[in-house]
């Protein structure tokens, strides 16, 4: 799996954990990501920063800056696995 798809996955996750199935239905409704979430199956198309910032930001302006932290603890484990620079700013 491509590792801004195992991001994004990982972003909707922990999401869903916190704020159940509305974390699918925000995650959705950004361009570029496609979901099957009943397989786990997540992939983007496009610039896949700007879609990682885009899924952040959507979260974000519904539940604030405590939403962005917990996309942040999401991916904290693979911050060796990409470079800093292709995270989006938010991420970072």
């Amino acid at each position: 799996m491509d590792i801004f798809a195992k991001l994004a996955e990982k972003i909707i996750e922990e999401q869903e954990t916190i704020i159940g199935p509305i974390a699918l239905e925000q995650a959705r409704k950004v361009t570029g990501l496609t979901i099957n979430w009943q397989k786990r199956e997540v992939s983007l198309e496009g610039n896949k920063t700007q879609i990682l910032a885009k899924l952040v930001d959507q979260y974000k302006t519904l539940f604030g800056h405590a939403s962005v932290e917990v996309c942040k603890e999401a991916v904290n484990q693979y911050r060796t696995q990409i470079s800093s620079d292709l995270l989006p700013q938010v991420l970072r």
